[in-house]
């Protein structure tokens, strides 16, 4: 009944002072920057290498979704969308980094797709932003000098090996139709063919790969390209606002309990010399 009544006294304060927050906090959120969000899919390439040999150099760089992930939003990668973009003026290398990295956010899935989502003050500084960072990750995906000399090795012996199963193929093929009336040299050369195409078709696919390698990822993994928003991604003004009323009107309440403790507390003998204390010592009358 006290707590009723101390609401119903101060009806029109409780009220008031929430209209008042919730209306000032949802102006407050209607100002307030907006955010404009360019959305991009990409899918990483599945490897398609059966290697001919024990290892190749460098197989090892076909990224996970999650390493992807990882590059993308690296300074490597941001750093150099940065200059891509040119530097902002009045903000230093550090700076650009941390805003930038704020704007980026990167979702990787299991089945090898990643969502990159890139927000801005303008559709266009999105997008912009968007392909520069998509840019700067394909550039990032080559090999390095040693890594590409490897590769290119790797790639010389692949291509030498692959000419000399073409040329074994040939030669079993001519020995296979000569050898009409001898099943067993015909059955021979023919499992010799099977096997000799069946390396060939692990050659092809891995000199095939190492010049993917070799390439980096082309702008072909860019399933959906950055998109142009049309709509901000502006804060829910009204939940905001009726957020901040309630809290508003808690607080008051609270700090009217607390007044009118303290006034209670005043007309209890026992207590009045303890608050006139307590006034003294944080000097107030």
């Amino acid at each position: 009944m006290d707590l009723l009544i101390l609401v119903a006294e101060n009806i029109k304060l409780l009220l008031l002072g929430s209209l008042l927050a919730g209306l000032i906090t949802a102006g407050l959120a209607y100002i307030a920057p907006k955010s404009y969000v360019s959305q991009a899919t990409l899918a990483l390439p599945v490897p398609t290498l059966t290697p001919a040999r024990a290892s190749v150099p460098a197989m090892a760089n076909n990224l996970t979704p999650l390493q992807a992930a990882a590059l993308m939003t690296s300074p490597r990668v941001l750093d150099s969308a940065i200059r891509r973009l040119k530097l902002p003026e009045g903000q230093t290398a550090e700076q650009a980094l941390e805003q930038v990295t704020h704007q980026v956010k990167v979702t990787p899935e299991q089945e090898g797709l990643l969502y990159l989502e890139v927000a801005a003050a303008t559709p266009v500084q999105a997008q912009a932003l968007a392909n520069a960072v998509i840019d700067a990750w394909l550039e990032s995906t080559t090999p390095g000098e040693r890594a590409r000399a490897d590769l290119e090795n790797a790639f010389s012996l692949a291509k030498s090996s692959l000419e000399a199963t073409q040329r074994m193929i040939k030669r079993l093929s001519v020995d296979t139709g000569a050898a009409t009336n001898k099943n067993l040299e015909q059955r021979h050369d023919g499992s010799a063919l099977l096997a000799a195409a069946e390396l060939q078709a692990r050659y092809l696919s891995e000199t095939t790969e190492i010049l993917r390698l070799l390439r980096g990822y082309s702008r072909d993994v860019v399933k959906q390209p950055p998109t142009l928003p049309t709509q901000s991604e502006s804060l829910p003004v009204g939940l905001i606002a009726l957020l901040a009323a309630v809290a508003a009107a808690m607080a008051l309440l609270l700090w009217l309990c607390i007044v009118q403790a303290w006034r209670s507390a005043a007309r209890d003998p026992r207590v009045a010399p303890k608050l006139s204390r307590l006034r003294s010592a944080l000097g107030l009358r």
